[in-house]
Order: structure tokens, then sequence, then C-alpha cells
């Protein structure tokens, strides 16, 4: 039987009585507080073209999606993360988050005794709620039959971004925003203790001496790192400051002061791969502190090249990154969300097999593009035949769409057609979309002993703040 004993305030008190102190939080009424949207969306310091090019250093204004930002002068969070309120926050209607919430607090099956999110899953995942995939899927049929409320059914409905939104099913892209929206509230805490730990500073700090923003901002290069990486950032070591530790553990990230750096947009003898999420996801893939680097962080099943196993997609289009980062922002406005770059050396590339699946292959073997992805989106094994793929270190091919197609209903490959594919804008011309996945241990391995200290995450914002009325 799930139990809910003392229950987990998503703000603690000493954190609390610091922003009220300031004026940028509310005490508690009707089991929610107001926060101000100042400390989680720190101004920021730098204004640049969203156009970039490899002779420049890259910021988070060269992606188009640090311009996605709902204006709100506050936002409204539950005050106890395990509630029925944190049901709402997350994207369902009352109704549902209320039959949520008996279950979670008064079940006796032992199957359904899990924790608070497992119960979000258990309803979206049931098979008698039909997914929707393809364009002439009813979507919005499918959002209601799952108690979804109407702020999130919009974002997801946007119709500028259907080119991505077809690229998965409907229950796939409500349970990654809410996933994203506990995690944004289960890490509330740390981040208004890291805000709070940046404010004090600013207090303290010497005249003329800039406190740096999020850490997330900010790269961290190993000491044994690329000496041509060294040589693009410009970064002083005399003037890093590390802030005091403010109740935030030693081995999570936390602000640096003073520091001058640039992050290369190219790298020469290396090759830049991009993927968009949340701070949370984003940084349990890499510590900043300790260059540790989690691959299963970030690694989901099915996907276009594999049906069983989880694996990490990377593309190395910016663009097509920034496609999922713009959209990702409207359906999780309160959710820092952020773009990883990894600068991957041209020397692993040479130590791995890398195998090429591209949708309009004419060679042979020919058509193994559309074989792997009937198998890996029906969440199926490779057939004999295929078997062979399995022992290639990396993949770079074509990402699929479902506008046309619904995979899991397709009883062959030769069903799944040319128009099939994610197409981006790229310089103005439409450019099919790319992806990377390195599929062996081999594979990850290196990318873990490689890629440490060349890895850098890019806070793309969250709200665009204007004065209280």
């Amino acid at each position: 039987m799930a139990t809910t004993p003392v229950q987990p305030r998503t703000v603690s008190e000493d954190v609390a009585l610091f922003f009220e102190s300031c004026n940028l939080i509310s005490p508690i009424h009707n089991n929610y507080r107001k926060i101000s949207t100042k400390t989680i969306s720190p101004p920021s310091s730098r204004s640049v073209s969203s156009s970039s090019s490899s002779d420049q250093p890259i910021v988070s204004e060269h992606f188009d999606a640090s311009f996605v930002n709902e204006e709100a002068s506050e936002v409204e969070i539950p005050a106890v993360l395990y509630s029925v309120e944190t049901y709402m926050y997350i994207g369902f209607t009352r109704k549902q988050a209320e039959i949520l919430w008996r279950l979670y607090d008064t079940v006796v099956d032992e199957a359904l005794d899990g924790h608070f999110m497992d119960y979000v899953r258990w309803h979206i995942e049931r098979l008698e709620l039909p997914d929707a995939t393809t364009s002439t899927d009813d979507w919005d049929a499918c959002l209601r039959s799952m108690g979804i409320n109407e702020k999130l059914q919009t974002a997801i409905l946007l119709p500028e971004f259907n080119d991505v939104r077809f690229t998965a099913t409907c229950k796939y892209w409500v349970l990654e925003a809410m996933d994203i929206c506990y995690r944004t509230l289960r890490d509330m805490d740390h981040r208004l203790r890291i805000e709070r730990t940046r404010l004090r500073q600013l207090q303290k700090r010497p005249e003329g001496q800039k406190a740096a923003g999020p850490i997330s901002e900010l790269p961290v290069l190993s000491s044994t790192g690329d000496k041509s990486i060294v040589s693009l950032l410009v970064l002083d070591p005399q003037s890093i400051t590390p802030l005091p530790s403010d109740g935030i553990a030693s081995n999570q990230p936390t602000p640096l002061v003073a520091t001058t750096y640039a992050i290369p947009f190219d790298l020469p003898h290396h090759s830049m791969i991009w993927r968009a999420g949340d701070r949370g996801l984003s940084e349990a893939f890499y510590n900043q502190v300790t260059q540790e680097i989690d691959l299963i962080a970030i690694s989901t099943m099915p996907g276009d090249f594999s049906g069983s196993q989880k694996l990490a997609y990377w593309t190395p289009q910016k663009e097509t990154a920034d496609r999922y980062a713009q959209w990702t922002k409207h359906k999780v406005p309160d959710s820092e969300i952020v773009m990883v770059q990894v600068a991957i050396p041209e020397s692993l590339l040479k130590a791995l097999t890398v195998y090429y699946l591209w949708q309009d292959e004419r060679l042979m073997p020919k058509d193994e593009w559309k074989k792997l992805v009937y198998h890996g989106r029906r969440g199926k094994y490779l057939p004999t035949e295929l078997r062979h793929i399995e022992q290639q270190d990396l993949f770079i091919g074509h990402i699929s769409s479902g506008i046309h197609r619904k995979f899991e209903r397709l009883t062959h490959w030769n069903q799944i057609k040319d128009e099939d594919v994610l197409s981006v804008q790229i310089a103005g011309e439409n450019r099919k979309a790319i992806q990377w996945v390195f599929n062996t241990a081999k594979a990850r391995d290196g990318f873990i002993e490689k890629c440490r200290g060349k890895i850098w995450l890019h806070n793309l914002g969250t709200f665009k703040v204007f004065p209280q009325t």
C-alpha cells in the first residue's frame, strides 16, 4: 500500500524565508506558492545575433529557442511535491489529477504500489487509451482521453511544430513533458538555493567584479583536456571564485564568479553534435564539477535504430536540435531547457566502425534504413538479415517522421516511403534531419573517455520577465 507520511515541500523553509524577505516568493496559500520569475529567469548580460559562424564563439543566444519565452511576472507552483496539485501542475485536468491522487494515496493493489510518477506512466500507457502518431490520427481525442489539461494540449498541438511532433507518438510526448515538469518541481529547492547563493554573492562581491549567471552557461575543462580547446577559451583561473556552498552538495554544480569565456562553435579535428533537454536530465548526463558522463540518463527506447535497447540520440545539425528545444519550451515554460553541445574527437571516430543509414540509399545493401526503422519504431528485435548492424559502433542516418505513416501498424518495411523523413530548415534550405547513435559498449566507452571536458550546456532561458503590477 502506498503510504503518505510527511510530504516534502517543494521549497524548504529556510529557502522560502530568504525569498519571502526579498518579496520574490509568497507564503503558502491554498496549497500553492507564487514565485517571481526573476528567481528562475536570471537576466542575460549578452545580446547577439541568432546566427553563428565557425569563426566566432557560440553562446545561448545563437539558438532560436533562447527567444521562445512566455511573458510572466510570477508563476504558481504546488507547495507540496507529492500532491494532487502536482498532478495538475505537470499537465492533468483537476478531475484526472484527483483520480491519480486517490490511487497514490489509498491504493491497496501492490501492483500499483509505486513512486508518485509511476501512476502517471501506468495511466498514460494503458492499452485501452489509444495512441496517436500520424497526421490522420485524432491527437486531440487522444489527449482528452488521457485527461490532459488545455494548456499542455495546446502546446503539444502547436501546428508550427508538426514536423518534430510526428517523429514520436502522442503518449511519448505527454510523458516526456510530464517528466520534465516533475523534475522541475522536484529540483526547485536546489534551483532556488543556487539563486540564493548568487544573490548573496552579488551583495558581497568587490566593486567591478562580475557575478556569473547559472552554472549551465559555464564550460568546465579537464586538466588534461585538448589544448586546442584551452586556446579557444579565454579563461583566467585566478578569476574563478567558488561561492559558499549554502546547502548545495559538493558534487553539484554551483555558481562561479567573474569568468570570461568562449565556447567554440567549431573545433579543429572535432565534430560537434547536439541535443536539447531539460537542465535536470542534462546535468544527470554530464556533471560539470566531476565531469562524469552518464549516457543512460538520456537514453530512450524504442527509437529509429533500436527497438530493444536504450540509446542516446544526437544530431550534428544545430538547427535540428534547436527545433526540438523550441517546442519543448512551449510545453514546459517553467523548466530550464538547455542545449547540450559535445565535441567528438576525430581520433574517436577513426577508432569506431561508422555505419551510414540513409533513407535514399540505392547502393547495396539498400533499404536498410527503412528496415531498421520498421523494426526499431515498432519495438522489435532485428531479424537475422540485419543482425550484422548490431555490431556497428556508430550509426549516422536520417531521422524518421511518422506524419504519413503509423509505424506500429505497418506489416512490411516497404510501406515506409521516401517522404517519411524529418526535414529541417538550414541556411534557408530544406534538408533531411540527421542523427548519431553510439550503439556499442565500445562506442559508449570511447565517448565517455574522450569527451570529458568537451561538453557544454547552453542555458536557453525560461520566462521573459516583466515588472509586477
